[in-house]
């Protein structure tokens, strides 16, 4: 039976992977790899709107990826865990190789 201390974790994780399952979502996260960036920024980089930036923000900081700071009224992203981008490299790699060898190459 599944321990209580496994439940948590095994949530947590689910939790972090929710917000992981968005393109735009790992594209912030590549960005903010580079530097911080300001959400104003993000949203013209990506070529969407400010609400929906900041809204995919939230989730990467509510899932403890990202973290914000105040400046006046601007508010700046750092990358918190770069290991998830670590992580989805070497599971795509993974992934990858394994479709080849599936296809025969």
């Amino acid at each position: 039976m599944i321990s209580k201390e496994e439940q948590l974790r095994a949530e947590r994780r689910a939790h972090m992977f929710k917000a992981l399952a968005h393109p735009m979502r790992i594209y912030f996260l590549e960005k903010l790899n580079e530097k911080s960036w300001c959400v104003c920024e993000l949203a013209e980089e990506a070529g969407i709107p400010k609400s929906a930036a900041s809204k995919h923000l939230s989730q990467l900081k509510d899932a403890g990826l990202v973290e914000d700071s105040k400046m006046g009224t601007r508010v700046e992203y750092q990358l918190t865990a770069p290991c998830v981008l670590k992580l989805a490299a070497c599971a795509e790699g993974t992934v990858l190789n394994n479709r080849k060898k599936q296809l025969g190459f």
